[in-house]
């Protein structure tokens, strides 16, 4: 398997996917996963910085020299996942351009119903527990890595579908809200979404009426959670 363009046993394939999985880590988190030295895992970084794949940030704490973090660049994060989005990316913004506006949101009601259709006799006949966990795993077939919170009451996923898309059309962070729910056969708030900077988009089930547009507030404990 490739990972936007590298081998997923190679080193480079392997750090990106454990940035786009941890959010972020340090060259010591880096050269601990590898197994190699500091020195090695930094040339591996400098490679990928170099590619336009990986960003860094300097965080002081206390004296001395500041640590540094590394990070999904957003050129990266719009190349995960390539199988999943390609086609349906290219329709949404063919529907958005000839439709208009207006229309858009029964549109997507419309498309988050038919991929959920996809996955609707996988699902049928199991507990929450096990949808949840079906659903997962016909998701990262698809190439969108997730993962089912400990305490069994959602669902994050790890790349954006349609993050491209996402940039000008907020609109789809509901239909993709929406085909989970119609798979899962349960409600869903969406609390928070890569798209406004999160590093997952996470959805927990609800009850009751929920808001189609994700909750700002609770990007930070994204964060915090992880």
């Amino acid at each position: 398997m490739l990972v936007i363009g590298y081998s997923a046993s190679s080193a480079a394939g392997q750090i990106l996917q454990y940035l786009q999985r941890a959010g972020e880590a340090t060259v010591k988190d880096l050269a601990a996963l590898l197994g190699v030295s500091a020195t090695a895992a930094r040339d591996h970084l400098v490679h990928l910085q170099a590619k336009g794949l990986v960003s860094v940030r300097a965080e002081r704490h206390g004296p001395g020299r500041p640590r540094l973090v590394y990070t999904l660049s957003d050129e990266a994060r719009s190349r995960f996942p390539k199988q999943y989005d390609r086609l349906i990316t290219g329709l949404l913004r063919e529907l958005i351009a000839q439709e208009g506006a207006d229309r858009v949101e029964q549109l997507l009601e419309r498309v988050s119903r038919r991929l959920a259709d996809e996955y609707a006799d996988r699902m049928a006949g199991t507990g929450i527990s096990e949808r949840l966990d079906e659903l997962r795993r016909l998701l990262e077939q698809r190439g969108v890595p997730a993962e089912v919170a400990e305490d069994g009451d959602g669902i994050r996923l790890f790349a954006c579908p349609f993050y491209d898309i996402a940039q000008d059309h907020p609109e789809v962070c509901s239909m993709e809200r929406q085909m989970i729910e119609y798979a899962l056969g349960e409600k869903l708030a969406l609390e928070s979404t890569i798209r406004e900077g999160a590093h997952t988009c996470r959805f927990v089930l609800r009850s009751g009426d929920i808001p189609l547009s994700p909750r700002r507030t609770s990007v930070a404990s994204d964060h915090s959670s992880t």
